[in-house]
């Protein structure tokens, strides 16, 4: 069977971390595509593959193309170019549409880490999915191709965790508490991890969690706890609406509720709070001197590019699913987690670690569709794939994961983790 052309659309930060995982397994891809908007970004990029990867040639093993990700028929026409078999959008999720249309007129594999948003639009009702992806489910069944939905780490391996789950550890599952600390330190005052423009407005929006059949809707920051996490130590969890909680009830119905909760620290929640009560945070526009901008993208022009601040980036982050239900008739309470070393990410492909958790998943979802190990030829969320072969997979590319049984009435039992103080100065992970 001949190895599928690899197109990796978007040269961000996570877009960088996929290019270098994929160059390091080249063997299983035909050739490596880089595309983006700026001809800039994706030189440096494909240079710094290039450079980390000697028996990686720039112009014949991985190739940089320009398009507008936005544009069906640009995103179409470098499918065609390129030929590519696996396309893998990392793009923002306003560019969702486009490649999927491309890639159903293509007939190209389609993945993705994020679901599509319009981009002036707020506070969308649940489920998300049901609005642009899923209504593309019979163009994909009628293409006879494949597309796997969010597989980031959240959405994605979260997902996957939730299906091993309930093959291997329950017989029943009555809860899911999706869980992402950041414990790391970057040193700037205030900072997003990926794209202000996502961060921010996810942040911002009203929260959305799953419980007793249904989804409910509270404001955002209302709802907290206190965990106590291996590695990163004892955090407050604010609960959030969030990719994954959109597809898992389908998967999970007889879940009572399923809900995402995210790490914030106090500087953090302080200048978030300025921000929003200015009315900063919107992305609905506003006329200024004739000009119409939403305020968030001025917010996101003034603030660190997320792709410096991974040098000099310490601490870790943990990221889990705190998962109970019943095991032969026995109540059990399973912690099915992921940790990760800012030093160590930026060491091995120059990124922090929020990037590289969601870059390495992506890739070994594409080394599973190029090795045959994913085939649905339908459009899924990566919860409706086996999780074995991709959870024996992911370590090989760089994340390993772990399970531990965590005390049934809900406590957390003390860890050898730690309580950073640069967790004040970021939030965790959030939307791929």
């Amino acid at each position: 069977m001949a190895k599928p052309n690899l197109l990796i659309v978007g040269a961000g930060g996570v877009g960088a971390v996929a290019a270098h995982k994929a160059a390091q397994f080249a063997e299983d891809f035909g050739s490596i595509a880089l595309a983006s908007r700026t001809e800039a970004k994706l030189q440096q990029v494909a240079q710094d593959v290039v450079d980390r990867n000697p028996d990686i040639t720039l112009g014949e093993d991985i190739v940089t193309e320009t398009v507008d990700a936005r544009n069906k028929e640009e995103v179409a026409s470098l499918i065609r170019k390129v030929d590519a078999g696996i396309v893998l959008n990392l793009a923002t999720p306003y560019c969702n549409t486009a490649i999927m249309d491309a890639c159903i007129e293509t007939g190209a594999d389609y993945l993705d880490t994020a679901v599509a948003e319009e981009e002036h639009v707020e506070n969308v009702p649940a489920p998300w999915y049901a609005n642009f992806e899923w209504p593309r489910k019979p163009d994909f069944d009628k293409a006879d191709t494949n597309a796997v939905l969010g597989i980031g780490f959240d959405p994605g391996v979260v997902n996957v965790f939730c299906a091993y789950a309930k093959r291997h550890l329950l017989d029943a599952i009555d809860s899911i508490d999706i869980i992402d600390v950041n414990g790391g330190d970057h040193g700037r005052y205030f900072a997003t991890n990926f794209d202000p423009d996502t961060n921010l407005r996810e942040i911002r929006e009203d929260v959305i969690y799953w419980e007793d059949g249904e989804f409910k809707t509270i404001p955002h920051h209302s709802r907290k706890m206190t965990v106590d996490l291996p590695v990163v130590g004892e955090h407050d969890v604010y609960s959030m609406g969030h990719d994954e909680l959109h597809s898992l009830p389908r998967a999970f119905p007889e879940a009572k509720r399923i809900e995402f909760w995210m790490g914030f620290g106090e500087r953090y929640l302080r200048v978030f709070d300025v921000l929003e009560n200015l009315g900063l945070i919107s992305s609905i526009p506003v006329e200024v001197e004739g000009v119409e901008m939403a305020p968030l993208k001025m917010v996101k022009a003034v603030l660190p590019d997320p792709a410096t601040l991974a040098e000099g980036y310490t601490g870790e982050v943990c990221i889990g699913c705190d998962i109970r239900g019943t095991k032969n008739g026995k109540p059990r309470r399973v912690f099915i987690y992921s940790t990760c070393d800012h030093t160590e990410c930026f060491r091995e492909v120059g990124s922090q670690a929020i990037s590289y958790t969601t870059g390495v998943p992506a890739i070994a979802a594409a080394l599973m569709l190029a090795r045959g190990e994913w085939d649905p030829k339908t459009m899924v969320n990566v919860e409706e794939l086996n999780p074995d072969p991709f959870l024996d997979v992911m370590p090989k590319v760089g994340i390993d994961w772990k399970v531990m049984d965590l005390p049934v009435d809900g406590s957390w039992p003390e860890t050898s983790g730690h309580n950073s103080a640069g967790s004040d100065a970021s939030a965790g992970q959030g939307r791929a």
